[in-house]
């Protein structure tokens, strides 16, 4: 196998071959860190790479096999982490200048999980400050781009770890996702990202604890490893309230494809009251739709408008903004993100009231999507209205659809994502296909709360009926 295919080699498989004895794990990293160090300047996805870390690991994971261990699940995998989740030891610095010198002392618990799961760190990836925005630059460490185009932005806030899966550095990563931080980069990259029910992947370092909108959620290049880090990292912990409600549980059977999803009931929205959708967009997607719908699937269109969504993030994330960082503006200011800095100032001007009518439209886009769910196993929408925007678009200036300007990329490029943090809801995006101009175009699957199996299965089915592993972008 060339150092190349063992870098798009899936985690599973990889776990698979280790645990065999065919597979060094030393083999294994070493070529992902000459993919890494080869694609970190074109691309920078990377803030920091673990090289000698990750040898050591791999050395270690290597004797283990040798001794005849038991292993992990993931045992010599190679992952990468998002620069806001914390690691310890190691600079997690949210892009943003305000937290650069930050070094957590202890791990997250999902990175507690994953290092006993044998993984072997690979690198911390690169987002936009303080996942503000659904493009990923910071002042801090610069801009991502997109390797199927590198003019275009990889999406945010987790564009970092959504760059470097798509370019072979590790198959396995964890992001974060308030407003489809996990979506966005996967459905802009052709990559796999899921956003938990809220607390499925414990977080006890949040701020507010019971913030209903941030969670950790994992992303892959294919299903069968989106169920491996489901099964690896979800579950309960005592430190965080939302976690409660949550199980620990093997996901692996529900990424085997059946060839037959009879009896299941989808509802399609290819609109939920944005102002446009990409043509090209639209036809992949319902080529997709269609492939659910030759497995034996009921799809029924419905119309469902979210369009609120919109205006009800602005309210509830700067009113977090204006709280977590007004502080450090006289000291950071003129370092942090232009767009964030705006979204501070806005948030400040915010009243309780307002911030409690939000909650209230919250309440409201919950019902609505219930009542979609209801009646459906599954709701899916596209995950974006068009395929990656320009790498250093700005978070409020138009977003462009078929010659048309539009709003803004909350409004008008991820309106799909973001009402989902809201109601709690877990969502997968998947890649569709790819447009003629070959860049990727995604598709997000909706279940009800903790019916993540559900979207696993379903997903799971798409790609086997639309395989995409063999697309991998140009070389940077």
């Amino acid at each position: 196998m060339s150092a190349e295919d063992l870098c798009f080699l899936s985690g599973a498989e990889s776990a698979r071959r280790i645990a065999s004895g065919e597979l060094s794990p030393v083999d294994l990293v070493e070529a992902v860190l000459a993919r890494a160090d080869a694609v970190q300047g074109p691309l920078n996805p990377f803030t920091v790479i673990c090289a000698e870390e990750a040898r050591a690991q791999a050395k270690e994971a290597e004797d283990a096999v040798a001794r005849g261990d038991a292993l992990g699940p993931l045992h010599g995998v190679p992952y990468t982490i998002k620069d806001m989740i914390d690691v310890a030891g190691m600079r997690i610095t949210f892009g943003s200048a305000m937290f650069e010198h930050n070094v957590p002392a202890s791990d997250t618990v999902v990175v507690e999980r994953l290092r006993a799961s044998g993984a072997i760190l690979l690198g911390i990836t690169n987002m936009a400050e303080c996942g503000h925005k659904g493009t990923n630059s910071n002042p801090l460490w610069g801009l991502t781009r997109n390797p199927w185009d590198p003019e275009t932005t990889p999406g945010g806030s987790s564009g970092g770890a959504a760059a470097a899966l798509a370019t072979g550095c590790g198959a396995l990563a964890l992001g974060t996702d308030r407003a489809g931080s996990v979506r966005i980069p996967a459905g802009a990259t052709g990559v796999c990202g899921l956003k938990p029910t809220l607390g499925v992947f414990p977080c006890p370092e949040t701020p507010d604890l019971f913030d209903t909108t941030t969670v950790i959620g994992p992303m892959a290049r294919g299903i069968e490893d989106i169920a491996a880090l489901m099964s690896v990292c979800g579950g309960p912990d005592p430190r965080d309230p939302w976690s409660h409600g949550a199980t620990r549980r093997d996901y692996m059977p529900d990424a085997r494809p059946r060839g037959d999803m009879t009896g299941t009931r989808i509802a399609w929205a290819p609109m939920v009251g944005n102002a446009a959708l990409d043509g090209e967009t639209r036809a992949v997607c319902e080529e997709a739709v269609a492939a659910f719908r030759a497995l034996g699937a009921e799809v029924s269109p419905v119309g469902i408008d979210l369009s609120e969504a919109g205006d009800i993030l602005l309210a509830i994330v700067g009113a977090l903004a204006s709280a977590a960082y007004t502080d450090k503006m006289p000291e950071f200011g003129d370092r942090i993100d232009k767009s964030l800095r705006m979204g501070i100032e806005l948030g400040g001007k915010l009243s309780a009231a307002d911030l409690e009518k939000a909650l209230f439209g919250r309440a409201a886009l919950f019902r609505k999507v219930e009542a979609v769910l209801a009646e459906h196993d599954l709701l899916v929408t596209p995950c974006l209205t068009r395929p990656a925007i320009a790498a250093d678009h700005f978070a409020f200036d138009p977003v462009e659809i078929e010659g048309v300007a539009y709003r803004n990329p909350r409004f008008d490029w991820y309106p799909y994502t973001h009402p989902f943090n809201h109601t709690g809801h877990p969502a997968l995006a998947l890649p569709a296909g790819w447009t003629a101009g070959n860049m990727p175009v995604g598709l997000q699957i909706v279940a009800p709360w903790h019916a993540e199996p559900r979207l696993i299965r379903a997903g799971a089915e798409l790609e086997a009926a639309r395989p995409w592993a063999d697309r991998r972008p140009p070389s940077p």
